[in-house]
């Protein structure tokens, strides 16, 4: 939920007119990207700064969807 938030936050940037709500929209994203990165980094849910616990997640999930029926 909270990263589709953060796409929608991104579209709602490029699509506002509003250089006042530009900046708001642009604040709020990055607070809210600093909290969500900092609770899964912390919960050991998102290893940002170990290269191979990241590209073994990339390698189960990608096996994971290869096995999924079609």
């Amino acid at each position: 939920m909270s990263k589709t938030a953060v796409k929608n936050y991104a579209a709602a940037i490029t699509e506002t007119a509003t250089p006042v709500l530009r900046e708001i929209l642009i604040k709020h994203l990055k607070n809210w990207h600093a909290k969500i990165f900092n609770y899964m980094y912390e919960k050991g849910l998102y290893p940002a700064y170990d290269l191979k616990k990241l590209l073994q997640n990339e390698v189960n999930t990608a096996t994971k969807a290869l096995e999924m029926p079609y």
